[in-house]
């Protein structure tokens, strides 16, 4: 009784829901980068930090709104809870992706805050952001997850660069220097 029960709580989801979820997500990206281009003239090379928090700022809420309809146990959670766990998960993952950026080689400083921190709320928001709106706090929802991914790490020792090299290797910039990097390659089990 108990795990029938169980089984009819968990919602189902089509692969039509799931499709049209991910093409309007792309959709609003796109708009995002058109509305940066053609109705406040910034991109990111002329204005990275403007127009990463146009972007984020644009995308943010129709991803928290689609997102939220996915919810687990819905008879639980309500909509708005789901949503109010997206505006949290918002600042957590931008927390969470921070270091990675670090550790990919973003210049450290406080001329470079704001545009790290509008670019770490922009992966969280691609992210992080939708499982935590579906799974909220769920620590069995997160476990199980993370419980099929199996990370083998690779340290990659990026050289110096310098002008007559720039774009030639990850994240080269003649801000960066030389950048050890552990990259972590995730296999399911």
């Amino acid at each position: 009784m108990k795990m029938e029960k169980e089984k009819s709580s968990k919602s189902t989801i089509s692969s039509s829901q799931v499709f049209f979820t991910h093409v309007c997500c792309g959709l609003v990206l796109a708009i995002g980068f058109w509305v940066a281009h053609n109705v406040y003239f910034i991109n990111l090379v002329s204005d990275p930090t403007n127009t990463l928090r146009l972007i984020w700022a644009i995308e943010c809420p129709v991803v928290i709104l689609l997102f939220s309809c996915f919810r687990q146990k819905p008879e639980k959670c309500s909509y708005l809870k789901a949503v109010a766990r997206g505006l949290l998960g918002l600042p957590a993952g931008a927390l969470l992706n921070a270091p990675g950026a670090l550790a990919l080689g973003a210049p450290v400083g406080l001329q470079y805050l704001e545009k790290s921190v509008n670019w770490s709320l922009l992966m969280s928001l691609l992210t992080f952001l939708p499982a935590a709106s579906v799974y909220g706090s769920s620590w069995t929802d997160w476990h199980r997850i993370f419980a099929c991914t199996k990370f083998n790490p690779v340290a990659v020792k990026l050289p110096p660069s310098n002008p007559s090299n720039n774009g030639l290797h990850l994240n080269s910039s003649p801000n960066y220097g030389g950048v050890e990097l552990l990259l972590f390659h995730a296999f399911e089990a």
